[in-house]
């Protein structure tokens, strides 16, 4: 988060779940993040971003994981990074500078 910070990133996180599950594993596990958990129990912000993932070996009705840098002021996406497995993750560096780089061009 101090790298997002320092980049003036917010950040936000939608989670293919009901609102209910999401809510009661946070509870249960008495977890807090600093940044807002978004629910999406319908799916349809992740068929938007065209990161569902319908039928997987270990997976139904999720996504894939993916991390996108979205410019609001010009309502573009200046990153996308779409894992091709559960255990994918953008790499850090690469949204930093894509941040960098999305701020100069401003």
């Amino acid at each position: 988060m101090p790298r997002f910070d320092a980049q003036r990133f917010g950040v936000a996180v939608v989670l293919a779940q009901a609102c209910d599950r999401i809510a009661g594993a946070l509870e249960r596990y008495a977890v807090t993040y600093p940044f807002p958990l978004l629910c999406d129990p319908d799916r349809g912000v992740i068929k938007r971003y065209g990161v569902w993932h319908p039928l997987g070996f270990a997976s139904f009705n999720t996504s894939h994981p993916a991390s996108f840098l979205i410019d609001a002021a010009e309502r573009r996406i200046r990153y996308a990074f779409v894992g091709s497995t559960q255990f994918a993750r953008a790499p850090l560096d690469a949204l930093v500078a894509a941040a960098a780089h999305a701020g100069s061009a401003a």
